[in-house]
């Protein structure tokens, strides 16, 4: 018997808003099931002591619904902010926020997990996301940023399951415009391509491969092959011409292939078998790397 996977809804009270005293949230993705991304619509109202928001490891985006005046701290930094509808704020993981609302207001809220952020990281840079430096912006006018936020507003309006397929696709362009625009490298590596080793990239192929039906993780990598993560990044890219996600990615679509191919297992155990959190996360990633959805492919070799 095939063990599903535990997909687990990312609630409101994991992320920065869970503050004493409760915003009043007007929506929520809570219900929704959505693993990788919460939406909540907020609204705000003057207090009389500032709301102390705790660094989280999520990327936070929020979007202005409404007008409204406060002020924020953060860095040490203190910002006077009068916002119209419609304007972004990008606060980059690990960073508290302390804000003063002297006027009502209503805010989209949106918080990615880092693991979606990593992901997006690897793909678009080939770079772990340690490698990068995401800059936080405050109350700027980003029409591509707030297209995607309202598309993902949306979404929760719809009944729980139904868009689950398309909120996958809008948390990594998300993440992916976030990362494009608001990046830079802090560590670079050497011009020279280095390697693993014959028996290192025999291990890595192996660990992989034995491995594929749970979560592979980076650093476990990296110890099995007694290099750092840093090293593990760069020596990767020489051995296999990809990144350490890629390869993992690819490999669980072969498998995903193979099983196709060969078994009568439904999507959803396929999915399991082949590391993937659900049926939606293998069919982002098998269209993405094959052009077709994994029914599609089963239609087409069967």
């Amino acid at each position: 018997m095939v063990r599903r996977k535990n997909r687990l809804p990312f609630r409101l009270d994991q992320t920065a808003l869970e503050i004493v005293p409760k915003p009043s949230v007007l929506r929520t993705s809570d219900s929704l099931g959505w693993p990788n991304i919460n939406i909540s619509v907020v609204a705000a109202k003057p207090d009389k002591s500032p709301l102390r928001h705790p660094a989280v490891p999520d990327l936070w985006l929020a979007m202005s619904l409404s007008p409204s005046e406060f002020t924020l701290v953060t860095g040490g930094k203190k910002r006077d902010l009068s916002i119209s509808d419609n304007m972004a704020f990008i606060i980059a993981p690990g960073t508290p926020l302390v804000a003063d609302g002297r006027t009502p207001g209503t805010m989209l809220h949106a918080f990615v997990k880092r693991t979606i952020l990593s992901e997006v990281a690897n793909d678009l840079f080939e770079r772990d996301i340690e490698l990068l430096e995401l800059d936080s912006s405050f109350g700027v006018e980003d029409p591509g940023l707030t297209s995607l936020l309202h598309s993902l507003k949306a979404s929760l309006s719809e009944p729980a399951g139904d868009a689950d397929l398309k909120v996958e696709y809008l948390t990594r362009a998300l993440a992916a415009h976030v990362l494009r625009k608001n990046t830079t490298v802090v560590h670079t590596e050497p011009a020279a391509v280095v390697q693993l080793t014959n028996r290192q990239a025999r291990l890595v192929e192996d660990y992989v491969r034995d491995h594929l039906s749970s979560k592979i993780v980076l650093k476990d990598l990296a110890s099995l092959l007694d290099l750092s993560q840093t090293s593990l990044f760069r020596r990767f890219k020489g051995s296999f011409q990809q990144s350490a996600h890629q390869y993992i990615m690819a490999e669980r679509v072969r498998r995903a292939r193979e099983l196709l191919e060969r078994s009568t297992l439904s999507i959803a155990q396929v999915a399991a078998v082949c590391g993937f959190a659900d049926p939606t996360h293998l069919g982002v990633v098998f269209k993405r790397l094959l052009g077709v959805t994994p029914s599609q492919y089963r239609k087409l070799v069967q």
